[in-house]
């Protein structure tokens, strides 16, 4: 007699589970081992006519299922009919029905056993037996390769045999797949080896599963457990191009999927989705992008990935990939495409690579921080449940979105200000002091400090400086050389001209011999610059009190835009409208700014901050 006995349940109310899971599972309270065996059939003229490549095929299609689930598949032996089979202790027998069926059975099998069913009852151990009908012409020209229509058949009958139903077969309290939320899921192939439903169904030697898909391992797990010794350690899954569905499971570790070697573009997206909460089982897919139609439920792929289970990394191809990360702490790798990138939740490291290449961040723009070092680029969600904090390399686009907002930043014009020397940044922020009479904007630091970068120098940019708006605005363009330079001394110095400065440099202005925005440099130059030998005391004592002054004001200036990496224009020009070189007024200015950046950390009601570290020191630090 077979050694094991069935168990029967009733619905579990998740649809999910009890869409393809009728109530019958085979009870391993007391050996996790489930026997099978080869049999000839019940009628004599019944035979394998190749025993050891059907032995072969149902031990391949037992292992694809083993690897999911808590269970031991255990060949016992090669026997002339199912019956005797039975009576040596086979569960599951894989045996032969050949009568030419009118209604196209390919194959069929019982539900576990052994006690006797109504339907095709015949003998008394036949619960878990799958019988093959060879008189049909797609099982009996079957290569029965993984991926074939006759493999499919097999894996689709130890389905019933483990305990699963079709997909399009209802019950009392357990739904049909069509009754579920079609924008999910659809009664086909490629989500259950249980469905007679084929998107290719002319193509019987590829592009069919070849393991069980993501509903029958959610209904297997649920029945048998999980095996939690399948890829239990640091895995790398090596994607190939295959003419087949299959699916990856990993117990555990720390995992990568591995696209190197496909020959176009891929979506992947880790698992990270538990379709059921009565299972922990984490699902995702990967497949061509081209064969992608935006949900797999509008796609028809020829190629599909399951991934499920922990799953932490991936690598993708040389092409353009899409490449979406979960709730882990992922290491998502482009190739040489322009790839797409999303981390998720967890701290994650994405690196572009090679093309140019896109980072999403899904939130509002004002939730997160980006952070410019001269190794990387981070992103944090201040949200205490968003995305973490991500490390980004080799990434040139931001995107920052939402249902109805998008905002994306263009980091190959906005993140060069990290790799530049303290006092090319400082002259940045002078530049700011002396035309717009404010401390810069983050975003507008960046900028100008990322096209120094890239080689448009400082006499460039203050040619472009005096075109700007706020320009005009501090310095009118009615305005004579005489105010312009007495404004000028003001912003920069604090204080008026003195008499043979405001003589020379009107002179020369008048003249034509400087021209407005580089006398504003040359003052700027001029305050930073080394004394004469033969300058007197009062001459030195006023540079001293020159460059206090502007250092000051370039210190507020780094303050807010490179420390706190803070935008807002009105806030810039407020923390600086109250300085007047005293250290009160200094004191006051740094206060302000802790003000604005208190409440642009908040989360949900702040502002977009874009700080650049290890480029100038802080010299309030020990003040806080």
């Amino acid at each position: 007699m077979a050694f094991l006995s069935s168990i029967t349940f009733g619905p579990t109310n998740d649809q999910i589970i009890d869409v393809l899971v009728d109530g019958y599972v085979w009870d391993l309270s007391s050996s996790s081992t489930i026997s099978w065996a080869l049999a000839d059939g019940l009628n004599p003229d019944h035979i394998w006519d190749d025993r050891t490549a059907a032995i072969q095929t149902f031990a391949a299609a037992l292992d694809s299922i083993q690897q999911f689930i808590d269970v031991e598949f255990d060949y016992i032996g090669d026997f002339s009919n199912p019956i005797a089979a039975g009576q040596a202790g086979a569960d599951i027998v894989y045996t032969l029905d050949n009568t030419d069926f009118g209604d196209g059975t390919l194959a069929y099998a019982y539900y576990p056993g052994p006690e006797p069913f109504t339907l095709f009852e015949q003998y008394e151990t036949e619960g878990g037996d799958v019988f093959m009908n060879f008189s049909s012409e797609i099982v009996s020209s079957s290569s029965f390769q993984p991926g074939s229509d006759g493999f499919l058949t097999v894996i689709h009958e130890i389905g019933h045999a483990l305990g699963l139903k079709h997909p399009f077969d209802g019950s009392p309290g357990r739904p049909t797949l069509d009754e579920l939320d079609q924008t999910l899921v659809r009664d086909l192939d490629l989500y259950t080896i249980m469905s007679y439903s084929d998107q290719y169904e002319e193509e019987l030697e590829r592009w069919d599963p070849a393991t069980p898909m993501v509903l029958d391992v959610l209904g297997l797990q649920y029945l048998y457990g999980v095996n939690a010794s399948t890829n239990a350690g640091d895995t790398t899954f090596a994607l190939t191009n295959e003419d087949f569905y299959y699916t990856l499971w990993d117990a555990s570790g720390n995992d990568r999927v591995d696209a190197t070697s496909l020959s176009e573009g891929w979506t992947i997206f880790l698992p990270d989705f538990a379709a059921t909460p009565l299972l922990d089982t984490l699902t995702g897919f990967a497949l061509p992008s081209g064969q992608f139609n935006g949900a797999l439920v509008t796609s028809a792929p020829t190629e599909l990935v399951w991934l499920m289970g922990d799953i932490e990394n991936v690598t993708g191809t040389r092409f353009d990939d899409w490449i979406n990360g979960n709730a882990f702490d992922n290491d998502l790798r482009g190739g040489a495409g322009n790839d797409e990138l999303e981390g998720y939740a967890g701290n994650d490291v994405i690196d572009g690579n090679g093309g140019r290449d896109l980072a999403y961040f899904l939130g509002n723009q004002a939730s997160y921080t980006l952070t410019l070092t001269a190794d990387a680029v981070t992103v944090q969600d201040r949200r205490a449940d968003g995305a973490g904090t991500d490390t980004l390399r080799n990434v040139e686009l931001v995107e920052f979105y939402t249902d109805t907002d998008r905002a994306t930043l263009d980091l190959e014009q906005f993140g060069g200000p990290a790799g530049l020397d303290g006092s090319d940044l400082e002259s940045f922020i002078e530049l700011y002091i002396a035309y717009f009479n404010r401390a810069p904007d983050a975003l507008g630091l960046n900028f100008w400090g990322t096209a120094f970068a890239n080689g448009t120098s400082l006499a460039e940019m203050a040619t472009l400086f005096i075109e700007q708006p706020e320009t005009q605005a501090a310095y009118p363009d009615g305005l004579s050389n005489e105010a312009f330079a007495t404004a000028v001394y003001e912003n920069v110095l604090g204080r008026i001209p003195d008499q043979d400065g405001y003589e020379f440099w009107v002179g020369a202005l008048n003249s034509g011999g400087v021209s407005r925005d580089q006398f504003i440099l040359s003052v700027l130059d001029g305050a930073k610059a080394a004394p004469p030998a033969d300058a007197s005391p009062d001459f030195i004592a006023q540079q001293v009190a020159d460059r206090d002054y502007l250092a000051a004001k370039t210190d507020i200036g780094a303050l807010y835009a490179v420390h706190r990496g803070m935008s807002d224009v009105e806030n810039a020009i407020s923390v600086m409208a109250g300085f007047d070189g005293s250290a009160d007024s200094l004191s006051s200015a740094v206060e302000a700014v802790d003000s604005f950046y208190a409440a642009a950390v908040d989360p949900v009601n702040g502002a977009f901050l874009m700080p650049i570290v290890g480029v100038l020191d802080n010299p309030f630090d020990a003040m806080a």
